[in-house]
């Protein structure tokens, strides 16, 4: 007798007995030999190295172990998505082992893209290879999927099973796989969220690991002996490329034992190479099978994101990037989430760096002499030169610009600012990177004119959110853009827009080398209004630049250089002033006024001080659209009038600058004015409220650190 057959017979007694003896009713062959196998654990071993992910699992754990629900029939499922080489299956395998005392009747490793042809899955060869594995043999396997989910339906009811389910692309993909047990597990992978898969699925987004675990997972593949004799840079920067990646840190740590003589800097000169420019296989084969199946406006968005300034996209970008309305843009985006080719956290839609790379070689190849792009980057500049002008002009109200507004981008709708400053300045804060990034995107491109302009529309926002690197950068930008462009008023511009960040980083050399080119310019401009109006302009940056190295110079103790700088800047701004009042241009004096104000509290003429920002508030006061500047003048009174001990005058005063920049979201302005009310609050015995005071201006800073020194 075979042994097929004694284990046939053998399986037949065994029921036979059963049934004899009232345990179970009338069985046919095919169900005894289920009833007689042994449970199935096909699982793949773990991954040789392993880091953190440790809420990651405690949840998976919680989910596995929580009571079932009820007496149902439908399975605990949980889904990690995540881009492709971020740790999914490591992280599912990982935990399948250790909840494998936890599922007696089997655990079972499906990956659905072995069975995928021309991208769908063979769910019935998937339900086959599953049945086989629960003991029923070939000629009892039912020959229809119908019949087949059917069958593993009844083989699982009741069951404690644990299945992982690799790269499923859809709830359509899983749901004939879920046994019927609400004491079963699946763990579901894919590249996006399976939103269609239903709410009793929980979700688990994996993020790419942080710095720290994606250096120890370098060491445990480098080694000990080798990591400990790296250099510590070239360690970092091979940490930096990995992204958080841990199929990247894979194939750094197989290329470093490919390569055992090789140093770390050449290790990073190889995998930055690998991974940014010519790509590594192992890294991006699953980016490749899911750029293939997206659909046409799916890949060709994937192609132009890269183009977008910044680390992330927001839809209306993206529709400016692609040239189509919202509805047909967030359904690619959509379809790129899904196939793991994007993720969305707070701020908009975002490329792995990695990811990105790919991109820019898929669209290397897709557009090889680079139109598409360079049509989607003059449609993105077009729509983000538009917006940042809208933002600035309800910022700030209408002001002299050097390049004017330009019309909507047709068939993309313009941002929703609001209809307020604090709501513009809002939207120009949560976009800042794409916004200063537009400006080197456009000088990259040729495109002069919109470099300057969008650095012209930044600049409000810059006075109220002063962020160094980003506003040096971008105005440095724009003078070179002025400068090839050969727009006069743009290269007077410019430099003194360049100057103010340089001067309040204490770069004064450079800010003076900017201002007194820019007066230089000036002088040879016309007698037009516009071309008067910007020599006034350019000879007041001088002045605030001689007003900040008098602070300077004050601080240092160096009081005859700064009483000599004060003397400058009182000059420059009387010279400003006269000018704008001669052309008639009432804003413009009225700012000069105010930096004569200053110039006065800074040299400690406080009567004088006092008696100019009363008149530069008189003088904002009466223009429409200027309440911001009403709201400084307030301020710089409120001081001169502490400075002269005439606290019940400058009290109110303080309030109505603290609501306004509160209003506004000029955090810096906020904290200045906060730090003030504190010290009136001393001069006037209140205790209490100076430490208020204190702790909010205190509470400012923390959260917005290095962003501005303290003064006007």
């Amino acid at each position: 007798m075979s042994e097929q057959t004694h284990n046939e017979v053998g399986g037949r007694a065994r029921v036979d007995n059963l049934v004899q003896a009232g345990h179970i009713g009338t069985v046919h062959v095919h169900q005894a030999r289920a009833l007689v196998h042994l449970p199935s654990f096909a699982f793949p071993p773990g991954q040789a190295h392993f880091v953190d992910r440790a809420e990651e699992q405690r949840r998976i754990i919680a989910t596995a172990t929580a009571d079932p629900d009820g007496d149902g029939t439908r399975p605990r499922i949980l889904t990690v998505s995540g881009t492709g080489g971020i740790g999914k299956t490591a992280l599912c395998v990982r935990v399948g082992h250790q909840l494998l005392g936890h599922y007696p009747d089997g655990a079972h490793y499906l990956d659905l893209d072995d069975d995928r042809r021309d991208g769908v899955p063979d769910l019935a060869a998937v339900l086959t290879d599953l049945l086989r594995s629960l003991g029923v043999e070939q000629d009892w396997l039912h020959g229809d999927f119908r019949s087949l989910v059917r069958q593993f339906w009844d083989r699982t009811r009741g069951k404690r099973l644990l299945l992982v389910v690799e790269n499923a692309r859809s709830a359509a993909e899983v749901e004939p796989l879920l046994p019927a047990s609400a004491r079963s597990l699946v763990l579901v992978t894919s590249h996006g969220p399976l939103y269609d898969l239903g709410t009793t699925a929980d979700e688990l987004a994996l993020a790419p690991l942080g710095t720290a675990h994606t250096a120890e997972l370098l060491r445990l593949f480098f080694g000990e002996q080798r990591w400990a004799a790296a250099d510590p840079e070239a360690l970092h920067a091979l940490t930096a490329l990995c992204g958080g990646l841990p199929k990247a840190v894979e194939v750094a740590g197989q290329l470093a034992r490919k390569h055992p003589h090789r140093s770390p800097a050449g290790l990073v000169e190889r995998l930055t190479a690998d991974l940014h420019e010519r790509g590594s296989a192992p890294v991006e084969a699953v980016w490749d099978t899911a750029y293939a199946e997206l659909g046409a406006e799916a890949a060709r968005l994937y192609r132009l994101l890269p183009e977008c300034p910044g680390p992330f996209a927001v839809l209306p970008t993206a529709a400016a990037l692609l040239g189509r309305d919202l509805l047909d843009t967030e359904d690619a985006l959509a379809e790129l989430l899904a196939a793991g080719l994007l993720d969305h956290r707070s701020g908009g839609y975002r490329q792995h760096a990695l990811v990105r790379g790919h991109a820019r070689r898929t669209a290397r190849a897709a557009d090889p002499d680079g139109a598409e792009r360079a049509a989607a980057r003059t449609r993105l500049l077009h729509w983000l030169r538009r917006q940042t002008a809208r933002a600035d002009l309800l910022t700030a109200g209408t002001r002299a610009t050097v390049h004017g507004e330009l019309p909507p981008l047709p068939g993309i709708p313009d941002a929703d600012l609001g209809t307020t400053k604090a709501g513009a300045l809002h939207w120009m804060e949560a976009n800042r990177h794409a916004l200063y990034g537009a400006v080197g995107l456009a000088h990259t491109d040729d495109r002069d004119e919109d470099a300057v302009a969008i650095a012209e529309s930044l600049w409000t926002h810059f006075l109220d959110h002063p962020r160094y690197a980003d506003a040096t950068s971008a105005f440095r930008t724009a003078v070179a853009a002025a400068d090839r462009g050969g727009n006069l008023l743009a290269r007077v511009r410019t430099r003194g827009m360049l100057a103010r960040p340089l001067w309040e980083q204490g770069c004064f050399a450079e800010a003076a080398t900017a201002t007194g080119q820019a007066c230089a310019l000036a002088e040879l401009l016309d007698d037009s209004y516009e071309h008067r109006r910007m020599a006034g302009s350019a000879i007041d940056f001088r002045g605030q630049l001689a007003l900040a190295r008098g602070e300077s110079a004050l601080a240092h103790g160096d009081r005859t250089a700064a009483l000599a700088d004060f003397a400058a800047a009182r000059a420059d701004f009387t010279t400003a002033r006269g000018i704008q009042l001669g052309i008639g241009n009432a804003y413009g004096a009225a700012l000069q006024t105010y930096q004569l104000a200053k110039a006065a509290a800074a040299a400690a003429d406080h009567p004088a001080a006092a008696e100019l920002f009363a008149a530069a508030r008189t003088e904002f006061t009466a223009l429409p659209g200027r309440a911001r500047m009403a709201a400084r003048t307030a301020f710089g009174l409120a001081r001169a009038l502490r400075q002269l001990d005439r606290h019940q005058e400058a009290e109110p005063l303080l309030a109505e600058a603290l609501a306004a920049a509160a209003a506004r979201g000029s955090s810096h302005d906020e904290a200045r004015i906060s730090t003030e009310c504190a010290e009136l609050a001393d001069r006037t015995g209140r205790p209490e409220d100076a430490a208020r005071h204190r702790a909010r201006a205190a509470e400012l800073r923390a959260a917005h650190a290095g962003t501005a020194p303290d003064g006007d």
